[in-house]
Order: structure tokens, then sequence, then C-alpha cells
């Protein structure tokens, strides 16, 4: 019988020991007080998450789907077709490949201009100071909020994910995080409403109507809330994950430092093998069937193992590799389903520029080991410091 606590202390250090033993002995485990299957094969959380028997309606996260905690409010990566279909079609034209790519020489410039504030330092935290200032300053931007806020906003994200020893859940840190953020949002919609039409994600979502109704402030704050926090997080500790494993591998760094052109497939291999965060899971709305034939009854959940999956042998030869010529055709850092992530172009142009850019400027790096500080958590994984040292310039 496999032991498998998602809540582990032990987990929490490192927990690809444990995902290895569920891939190979308990594809899908069954744990009766969750009453949820954990699913940690690459293609059975693809499946999965293709499943239109499978709803996020009643929440996505460890804490609402196994501790029982009331989803924080509906958004759009809790909303079902057709209200769901009808929403991400309006916020699409922001995030496709054109719309983004028109962001690229200020997001440069942006980079550019902290690179030359660090540079005389020495060190900086490759997360913090850095990657996160970019995600969040893009984050804000996509939205139509004031780009002033981005430092109040990165200080927030990261209490927002706060844990403590022996604690489930977030700490009251993290919890008041999440407060001043929803608050922030309410503030803004208050705010766009005294004054004549601006643009972005916020006033799309202002002005969106599903079958004569427009969406009721609480899912509008639901969905701000949903935006600054999944533009905010995921990318820096993926960039970490990068960061760290170019100095493990100085052959690469160097290839990659020569041809920028690598950068992208190496941020993808890092979205790869550095996923951030470690499950999400669904909720079956009808009897349905997983893992080539475990019956799954409407109300059970499902949580997708997504940095096992991501490091599955059955998908990706020899998977704990970091390897910037793999360039892997399906990864899924980003949701193959329905609720695939709509920054998924965003993301990927954060950490081309963010990659391009520090090595150019800094291809010598070293990390400061004594000085790293790793997220420890249920949901998330990753540097939540990441101090690289060089010489000043």
């Amino acid at each position: 019988m496999i032991e498998f606590d998602p809540y582990s202390e032990e987990l929490f250090d490192n927990p690809f020991p444990a995902y290895q033993r569920l891939r190979d002995e308990a594809r899908d485990l069954y744990i009766e007080k969750y009453d949820c299957f954990f699913l940690s094969r690459f293609e059975d959380v693809h499946n999965a998450c293709r499943n239109k028997s499978f709803s996020h309606a009643r929440g996505t996260t460890p804490m609402t789907l196994l501790q029982g905690y009331p989803p924080p409010g509906r958004a759009l990566s809790s909303m079902v077709p057709p209200e769901h279909t009808a929403l991400r079609a309006t916020l699409n034209p922001d995030f496709y490949p054109d719309a983004v790519r028109a962001m690229e020489v200020e997001a440069r410039t942006v980079v550019r201009g902290y690179l030359d504030e660090l540079a005389p330092q020495g060190t900086f935290d490759a997360n913090a100071d850095y990657a996160q200032r970019l995600a969040v300053y893009l984050t804000l931007r996509i939205i139509g909020l004031p780009l002033e806020d981005a430092d109040w906003v990165a200080a927030q994200v990261k209490l927002a994910f706060n844990r403590a020893p022996g604690i489930r859940g977030p700490t009251e840190a993290a919890n008041q995080a999440n407060k001043n953020l929803q608050d922030y949002a309410w503030n803004a919609i208050r705010e766009r409403r005294s004054r004549p039409q601006g643009s972005g994600v916020l006033e799309k979502l202002m002005n969106f109507e599903f079958q004569g109704k427009k969406l009721p402030d609480e899912e509008l704050i639901s969905n701000i809330f949903l935006f600054i926090i999944g533009g905010s997080e995921t990318v820096p500790k993926a960039f970490a994950g990068a960061v760290y494993q170019m100095l493990q591998n100085p052959g690469q760094r160097a290839e990659l430092a020569a041809d920028p052109s690598l950068a992208q497939d190496a941020f993808w291999e890092a979205l790869r093998t550095d996923m951030p965060t470690l499950m999400l899971g669904a909720t079956a709305e009808v009897d349905t069937e997983i893992c080539d034939g475990t019956k799954v009854r409407a109300g059970q959940k499902i949580m997708h193992l997504w940095a096992s999956a991501n490091r599955d042998e059955r998908e990706f030869p020899n998977p704990d590799r970091f390897d910037i010529h793999r360039r892997a055709t399906r990864i899924v850092s980003f949701n193959p389903g329905r609720h695939i992530c709509l920054g998924i172009h965003v993301a990927q142009l954060e950490g081309r520029v963010l990659l391009q850019e520090l090595l150019a400027r800094v291809p010598d790096y070293e990390v400061d080991e004594s000085r790293t500080v790793k997220l420890r958590s249920e949901m998330f994984r990753g540097f939540q410091c990441l101090p690289i040292t060089f010489k000043p310039f």
C-alpha cells in the first residue's frame, strides 16, 4: 500500500521520489479521507484535463477540494460552458500571439532598466528583484491597472503563499495578503466606474454580458484576483528554476549565452522540469472513468499532479535531465484542456526575454546557496529567493 500525504513536510522538500512511486505503483491513487484520486502519469493527467465530465465549478485548489474551504469566488477558471466559452472569447484577443509580440520591445526596455539598476550591486534575487517585477508589470499592463502599483502588488503576491511548518494551508499573513489583493481589485473596479472607459482586461470584464447579464461585483473581484495571481506567481519561479538549472549545466548556459535564439526552448524545458504548481484538481459532474477503467462517481474529485506528469519517463526520455534541446512537444504546465492558461504566450515571452537579457549582461553568474529560499507548500514549489552574484559593472 502506497503512503502518500499531499501535506507531508517531506514531500515539500522533494516530491519527486514519491511521485515516481505513484507513477510506478499507483497511477490513480485514491485517498478516502479526501474522496479524491491523485493522477501522476502524463497521459492520465493529459486525458483527464480533456475529459468534459470534470468541472472546475467546485474549485481547483487543494484548499477547496481537499480541505473543504469554500471557493474564493467564481472566476474564469471555475466557469463552465457556455459562459466560460463566451468570456474566453471576449478576453482572448489581449492574449493572442500578435498582441503579446507587440509588448516585447516594452518588456525588454523594462528588463534592461532593472539590470541597469541592479548591476552595480553585484548581486540580486533572480525571482523578486528581477523576474517577478516584470511578470507583475506586464500583468498590470494587460489588466489595465496602474503600473506604479507593481512593487506593492508583487509584495502581496509573495505573501499570499506564505506557509509555516505544521500548518495546513495559508498562514494569517497569507490570508491578509489575499484580502489585500481582493480589496485592491474592488478599489480598481470602483475607480474605473468613476471615469470614462479605458482599455484592457478589466474593461472587458466590466462590459462582459452573458444572456443579458453583466458579471456581479464579486465575480469581477475574483477574476481580477485570478489574473493578478496567475500572471505574477508562476513565471518567476519557473525562471528561477531555469537560472539554477543553467548553473548546474554550464555547457548549456554557455551555449545559450552564445545563441539567444535557444532561450525559448530553455524556458520551455524549465517549465517542464521546474513546474511551480504541484497540483490542481476538478470534480466529476457525472459518473465517468479515468486511467483505462478506474470508475469515478459524480461528486468525487481528482487531483492532477502536474509536476509528476511533467517528469514521467513514459513521455519524456531521461525526464529528470534538464536539456535545452529537448523541445518537448507536449507538457501539461499550461493545462491542455478547455481551461488552458490564457497567458501561455505571455509567459513564454517573459521567460525568453528574462533569460536573453540576463545572459547578455551576466553570463557568468553564481548562486549564493546560503541565501536561497524555497517555497514549501502543498500547492507551489520553487525558489522564492534565488540570489545570484557576479562581478559588478
